[in-house]
């Protein structure tokens, strides 16, 4: 517990979010505040959910067997209760990544076909399948969001953001230049294809028509930091995740016109609400969406930039 020194006058809401709901005094269950010390408050919210992402951070913390997974997240302080608006709220306490950049942009991937739990409400599983239906059927994963810095043009002074909406409205079919291509994974005799993927998007938040000479390597750090992500679900057998986010962010103001000069990026796994025990199962709905952005980056971007 941190409330013995963290006070909600110190309280601000999270300018870098991009997916999921913003925070307002009249709905402050809902969405993230950034402390002036640089930590991110999430508030718990009521019923199963809130209770299921504290105990995952609280395993996390304590299982030393989860340490390979501990690294892949951002840190995590514990919890705190606040009056906010007349409410005693709880909250997680965590890490924000885009700490000391100056330029954050930031982009939310919910991987998986499927975002829905096992033993939800059929309401629940109809509700989730109807969000971003093609981006998950084609792709298992799915744009919430995404803030960028627009370094060609330089009247721009404020991020450009994407909201969920905009990832909503996303058609599968734009591909760049007309291309599809094909992947097929195999694992315990289940065949996963993957076609059909729209880079522009990606394009844009990574600022890949500014013409930098920096941006190799920073699509570079980014598929190093998805296959270290990619290579630990390969093998884990602890955790399902269902309606969790790869969050990716970099500094603009890093990305040099130096071809050797690698910029500041971050990518920290996100939103764990809905984690289920694994029973000694691979995540195949997880793998299937990291996977697929990773070789994205690997194969489009990295090379086609």
């Amino acid at each position: 517990m941190m409330d013995k020194w963290l006070d909600s006058n110190d309280l601000v809401p999270y300018d870098n979010q991009v997916g999921g709901h913003k925070f307002t005094k009249e709905k402050p269950l809902l969405g993230l505040l950034k402390h002036k010390e640089g930590y991110i408050l999430k508030s718990v919210e009521g019923g199963t959910k809130g209770k299921n992402e504290v105990r995952f951070y609280e395993e996390l913390r304590k299982n030393e067997s989860l340490i390979n997974l501990r690294k892949l997240v951002p840190l995590y302080y514990g919890t705190v209760t606040l009056e906010i608006n007349g409410l005693d709220i709880t909250f997680i306490i965590l890490d924000d990544i885009t700490t000391d950049m100056k330029k954050p942009c930031v982009m939310d991937v919910k991987i998986g076909s499927q975002t829905w739990e096992p033993g939800c409400s059929e309401k629940k599983k109809n509700d989730e399948n109807a969000k971003y239906t093609n981006c998950k059927e084609q792709w298992s994963f799915c744009i919430p969001g995404f803030q960028v810095y627009d370094l060609s043009n330089s009247n721009l002074v404020q991020p450009q953001k994407y909201d969920k909406e905009f990832g909503k409205s996303l058609d599968p079919g734009q591909v760049i230049s007309g291309i599809i291509f094909i992947i097929n994974l195999t694992i315990n005799n289940f065949i996963f294809y993957y076609i059909q993927f729209n880079v522009s998007v990606f394009k844009t938040f990574l600022n890949l028509n500014s013409g930098y000479l920096g941006l190799e390597k920073l699509v570079q750090s980014f598929t190093t930091q998805l296959d270290h992500i990619r290579r630990y679900f390969q093998t884990q057998k602890h955790y399902h995740f269902y309606s969790s986010s790869v969050l990716l962010a970099y500094d603009a103001e890093t990305l040099k016109n130096d071809k050797n000069t690698f910029p500041s990026i971050r990518v920290s796994l996100i939103d764990f609400a809905h984690v289920t025990p694994a029973d000694g199962n691979i995540d195949l709905n997880y793998l299937q969406g990291i996977t697929n952005l990773w070789t994205l980056f690997r194969t489009q971007l990295l090379h086609n930039n």
